[in-house]
């Protein structure tokens, strides 16, 4: 904690809804590390998200931060369990003054609960990554609803945040230019107080870690045939952190993979031990990949670690290819040529120096913070006025 910031925000309350587990990977990365930092600040937080089971110690942790921390039931998967659970969720937060809707379905429940002052945090185009990702298909009735609740919430929620600028841009294209107006970005923030700069191991192969959940969106066929393009030219070892089993195991395990699972609190360490960090989503995800930024990004710049990325995270690329801190896999560039690329940065002295530099510029958590604040005091003092 920041003495500046200390106790500032006392007079702010939010509702905080996450429809994930907060004990899971991006729950404990993302939203755990954000409730800290705004409790830190002085803001109530009332926190409602959906568990496996109940984790004791967290809930102790809010306590003594005095977050009020609402741990409901996950229930069944598939469409009818998450309508479950919007609707749950929606009786729970009724007469809410301040609501932080983490996703579409938390979007969802704001609007049925008729909350007045919400803010729609836009986590991804839901609709689109599902259909490109098989789940459901194009003209589907899952789609049709996703995307009306998309639709709605660009038109009712009173702000909103978007991961990438692109996603503002993509939004709106779609619902018109009143979403720019009330639109910021807060991308997926790093703690930089636990994930540091730290030299990279100076002997033994070239680690490439793959970390993080691991599902059909990311292109683990084209990180195995770079991986394997690396090892053409030096020694590699691709060390594989996932949270459980993934459909890939198989295949990895044949490109000579090494699995290992951390906690949350052991994921800096690994990041430390190893050179360089991959991220490659599928191209053929289409308008989808506009909205994402995979929270491991800002983690391996954090630590000075280059990235692998592909052309279609756009906001991501850019600014690897801007600040030299990473290499782009597609638009013409194959995985021999990509492999170069990497092991140039390797060598270069400086590319830890500029990836924690654009880690500090772009992913860090204390100024996602600001950035939350000033829009939740927007808020408070709107409903104030009202």
């Amino acid at each position: 904690m920041t003495e500046r910031h200390c106790g500032s925000e006392a007079s702010l309350e939010v509702t905080y809804l996450s429809m994930d587990p907060v004990t899971s990977t991006v729950g404990a990365s993302q939203v755990v590390a954000y409730i800290r930092r705004l409790a830190d600040r002085g803001v109530l937080v009332h926190l409602h998200s959906f568990e496996y089971r109940p984790d004791e110690r967290l809930r102790l942790e809010f306590e003594e931060q005095g977050v009020q921390w609402t741990a409901h039931r996950y229930g069944k998967g598939g469409t009818l369990g998450g309508l479950s659970r919007v609707i749950r969720l929606a009786r729970s937060i009724r007469g809410a003054q301040l609501v932080h809707a983490r996703s579409d379905m938390a979007a969802a429940a704001a609007m049925l609960a008729r909350v007045d002052r919400w803010l729609w945090d836009v986590r991804s185009f839901w609709a689109d990554q599902k259909v490109a990702t098989g789940v459901f298909s194009q003209r589907s009735p899952q789609a049709r609803l996703f995307r009306r609740i998309e639709q709605e919430a660009a038109r009712r929620s009173t702000r909103i945040l978007g991961l990438t600028a692109s996603a503002i841009g993509e939004l709106e294209r779609r619902y018109g230019s009143s979403v720019s107006d009330r639109a910021a970005v807060v991308t997926t923030c790093v703690d930089r107080q636990r994930f540091k700069i730290f030299p990279p191991p100076a002997t033994g192969p070239v680690r490439l870690l793959l970390a993080g959940t691991l599902n059909r969106y990311y292109d683990v066929p084209l990180m195995i045939e770079f991986v394997r393009a690396v090892a053409r030219r030096t020694t590699v070892e691709l060390v594989v952190a996932a949270p459980g089993e993934t459909s890939w195991d198989e295949e990895l395990a044949r490109a000579g993979a090494t699995f290992t699972r951390v906690e949350p609190i052991e994921m800096p360490a690994l990041v430390a031990s190893c050179h360089a960090g991959l991220s490659v989503c599928r191209d053929d995800a289409g308008v989808s990949l506009l909205a994402a930024m995979p929270t491991k990004i800002g983690e391996f710049l954090a630590v000075g670690r280059p990235v692998v990325v592909n052309a279609g995270l756009v906001d991501a690329a850019k600014m690897l290819r801007e600040r030299a801190t990473g290499t782009v896999l597609g638009a013409g560039v194959g995985v021999d040529e990509a492999a170069e690329h990497l092991l140039g940065l390797l060598a270069d002295e400086e590319t830890g120096i500029r990836a924690s530099g654009l880690a500090a510029d772009h992913f860090d958590l204390d100024e996602g913070v600001d950035v939350l604040v000033k829009v939740y005091r927007d808020l408070w003092e709107r409903k104030q006025r009202v």
